[in-house]
């Protein structure tokens, strides 16, 4: 015998066990669809976070490449005023010593609107990290002194590492100038390449290779 009465045919409506179910079913489905578009929305901000550093690192990259291809050797002085010997000054990596500087040189190809000497284009450039941060520093002054003001510019965010070899003379070097270098030796001299590591929160290591003009590869 069926426990629940036959309904009749003149009932109308459903029984509360139907909506109860009704209702379960609903509910379900609106979980499933809420998770679903949870993840949904949470993988979109993942690859958004990964796409955005990605180019972060790809502009860096382009910008580091092509100021070290505009490179010149010139005559310099530091902030005391003495001639500095060697055009490019390049450590294997930054630290807290000096003050996260890790490429300074000068290059060509700086944007005027009205040039009127033969220096207008040059420019100095300088790379550093601080905190976490690439930083790219520029100035129009050759021989800058203490108070020159650089125009700073943050390329990438969340760099852990930045590692530098200089292929000099058939030979990876970790340090520029080269630490057996005679002084003076070096006046003339550049690296015929420049390897650059890359080590960010996205990224575990990506690799960069960059010819110098005028390098020295020959023994």
């Amino acid at each position: 015998m069926c426990p629940f009465p036959a309904r009749s045919s003149d009932q109308q409506g459903f029984t509360l066990i139907e909506m109860l179910v009704a209702v379960s079913l609903l509910a379900l489905l609106g979980l499933a669809s809420a998770l679903a578009l949870n993840s949904a929305l949470r993988s979109q901000t993942i690859m958004g976070t990964k796409q955005d550093a990605l180019e972060q690192l790809q502009r860096s990259q382009r910008l580091l490449s092509r100021d070290l291809e505009q490179l010149l050797l010139r005559p310099s002085r530091d902030m005391s005023g003495n001639v500095l010997a060697l055009k490019l000054i390049a450590l294997p990596q930054a630290d807290d010593s000096n003050d996260g500087l890790i490429l300074q040189f000068f290059k060509s190809g700086r944007r005027v609107l009205n040039p009127t000497s033969a220096n207008s284009r040059l420019e100095q450039v300088r790379y550093r990290i601080e905190a976490g941060q690439l930083l790219r520093e520029t100035t129009p002054l050759l021989d800058p002194s203490g108070s020159t003001p650089w125009h700073s510019a943050a390329l990438l965010e969340g760099l852990t590492q930045l590692q530098l070899r200089f292929f000099y003379r058939q030979q990876w070097l970790s340090q520029w100038p080269p630490l057996n270098l005679a002084e003076g030796a070096g006046s003339g001299l550049m690296p015929a390449a420049i390897e650059i590591r890359w080590q960010t929160e996205q990224y575990a290591e990506v690799t960069q290779l960059v010819l110098i003009p005028g390098g020295t590869d020959a023994p």
